[in-house]
């Protein structure tokens, strides 16, 4: 079973985290590491692990009915044993009356079919754990997103208005 532990500066497997932060998400899709380490905006950052096995790392945050998934990764030699749903079911565990929301890359939207076949293994992955397609698609940063959830639809005016609520003491900050 998989333990989860709070992911800080001082945390001894924070350069693993940040190692995987920055290798399994393009430039163009993160935001600095620090904004996911500070307390403007209220994160649950956890490393997940499998005894002493770094397994892989969520970042979401939770305002009202909504716990938005923003950042979620495997390590990749790990990948297709059973972690990735596991981390999902410790964050269903933690928010059960929530509904809990993913973005995926929009398939359509490919450049070669390596890629197209990484985003439909992505959004297999999700319907599995029990995501449907929601009717929100965003672009953020220069990429299409599809909103999947669990737990519920959330529309598309929930959905800015959850980010407009957590954004908006943030002077600048972009939302979808």
């Amino acid at each position: 079973m998989l333990q989860y532990f709070d992911v800080t500066r001082n945390a001894p497997w924070f350069p693993q985290v940040k190692a995987l932060y920055e290798s399994a998400f393009p430039a163009n899709e993160r935001i600095p590491i620090k904004h996911l380490l500070d307390d403007k905006i209220k994160r649950e950052f956890w490393a997940f692990f499998d005894g002493d096995t770094f397994c892989g790392f969520s970042n979401s945050i939770t305002h009202g009915s909504i716990t938005n998934i923003v950042y979620f990764a495997v390590v990749p030699e790990l990948r297709s044993r059973g972690y990735g749903s596991q981390i999902l079911q410790a964050i269903r565990k933690q928010h059960p009356d929530t509904r809990i929301v993913v973005d995926i890359e929009v398939e359509e939207d490919s450049k070669d079919a390596e890629e197209l076949e990484r985003r439909n293994r992505r959004r297999e992955f999700y319907q599995r754990n029990g995501f449907d397609a929601s009717p929100v698609d965003y672009v953020w940063q220069g990429e299409h997103y599809r909103l999947l959830s669990a737990g519920g639809t959330v529309t598309e005016k929930e959905f800015r208005d959850f980010w407009k609520e957590i954004l908006k003491d943030i002077p600048g900050a972009k939302y979808p």
